[in-house]
């Protein structure tokens, strides 16, 4: 039910999804007015959400599943386990914040009580980069050790002198992200067992006109860790700027 509510609720507010990141229409004439009258339609939208609900609920297949919480730099609380396959979509580094995505149901929810907890929790996620996690991006420095393709450092650099205002910060938040990812390989690497399989589902990203290959990255990244027979598919063209492409990126250990 309170699912049900976070779907009305978001259906009668101004928000807009037709871009990347969600943001709020202007308020036609009389809206709000419109959304605080108490009008049977309104109780039917909610009793029909409900409904779908409960209907995908009981469609759900036959089977069991663990929802583990955890870091995915670390998977520590997995240390027992091994698999054979991985199939998972990482965040892109496009700046896009799902906690500044997310923010109303996880108020509603209660998941979030203010805008701090959602800064703290986006600079914990990998490609966060929302209110605290900006600023802390001005303090971050790359880690010693880690791999980074010469061509990478390259990109950085020119994001970095891309803009005089926003360079040097983006440039630090795609560092950071490869960083990211690089200890997640490293730890999944671990976990998967002997010719087990691996697909990342990514997207590449621009800034300031400067293209950030995501796709070859990461496979270097897995040939660097050990992972084998490493392939990148392209799947599709996404609806934003000409260059950017959604990928399958695999590998056998």
């Amino acid at each position: 039910m309170l699912v049900a509510f976070c779907r009305v609720m978001i259906d009668l507010s101004n928000a807009a999804f037709n871009h990347q990141s969600m943001s709020f229409k202007d308020s036609p004439p009389n809206k709000q007015a419109l959304l605080f009258k108490l009008e049977p339609d309104y109780a039917s939208r909610f009793a029909t959400e409900v409904s779908k609900i409960i209907q995908t609920a009981r469609q759900n297949p036959c089977g069991k599943a663990d929802i583990i919480m955890g870091d995915s730099r670390e998977l520590g609380r997995i240390n027992d386990q091994m698999f054979d396959l991985l199939i998972t979509s990482p965040p892109y580094p496009n700046r896009m914040s799902y906690i500044r995505e997310l923010r109303p149901y996880m108020y509603w929810l209660h998941y979030l009580k203010n805008a701090r907890e959602a800064g703290e929790m986006d600079w914990q996620a990998i490609g966060g980069t929302w209110g605290i996690a900006t600023s802390r991006l001005n303090e971050w420095e790359p880690t010693r050790g880690v791999f980074t393709p010469s061509y990478l450092r390259r990109i950085v650099s020119e994001i970095a002198t891309g803009d005089g205002k926003n360079g040097e910060i983006l440039s630090r938040y795609v560092a950071k992200y490869f960083e990211d990812m690089w200890l997640h390989l490293c730890r999944i690497y671990q976990l998967i067992r002997e010719d087990g399989k691996i697909h990342y589902i990514v997207g590449n990203s621009v800034f300031y006109g400067t293209v950030v290959p995501v796709e070859k990255i990461y496979g270097d990244m897995l040939k660097e860790v050990g992972f084998r027979d490493v392939q990148i598919t392209t799947i599709r063209k996404r609806n934003s700027k000409k260059a950017l492409f959604e990928f399958d990126v695999s590998a056998r250990k």
